[in-house]
């Protein structure tokens, strides 16, 4: 089961395998965009909002425990959110994508607005237990 943290480790994993420099990232104890890649052959940006599947904070009752559906509807509607605001900021030369744990849940809320995200240019990433990454849009990196 993983947190945002894992799932911004997974990530800053790939997009470093994909050529790109992680130029910052926060965990969930920081403010900002989660986590900021440029490719250096082409100044391409990526910039992540990543929502995890459990609670990352020792002590919380989801602590451990995997988010309740109704939860994840709420991880997922924040995290659209999040990325749309970033996206409307902008920045020159840069792509907005959300990760989340590959999860039935998850899935099941992000299939109906996969044509949505497609047509926005709005990548989803899904990270595995094992912290494998993939493509959930046709995006490309």
């Amino acid at each position: 089961m993983l947190d945002e943290n894992a799932v911004v480790e997974a990530v800053c994993s790939f997009l470093g395998q994909k050529g790109y420099v992680i130029k910052s990232k926060c965990s969930t104890t920081e403010q900002g965009i989660d986590v900021c890649a440029e490719k250096p052959s082409t100044g391409e940006r990526i910039e992540v909002e990543a929502k995890g599947g459990t609670s990352s904070r020792q002590g919380s009752n989801r602590f451990g425990k995997p988010y309740t559906e109704s939860q994840v509807i709420d991880r997922v509607a924040k995290g659209f959110y999040t990325v749309f605001k970033m996206k409307g900021e902008g920045l020159p030369n840069t792509r907005f994508v959300l990760a989340v744990p590959d999860t039935r849940w998850f899935r099941k809320h992000l299939n109906p607005v996969r044509p949505a995200c497609e047509a926005a240019g709005i990548g989803v990433l899904l990270v595995t237990d094992g912290a494998q990454v993939k493509m959930f849009t046709s995006f490309q990196l």
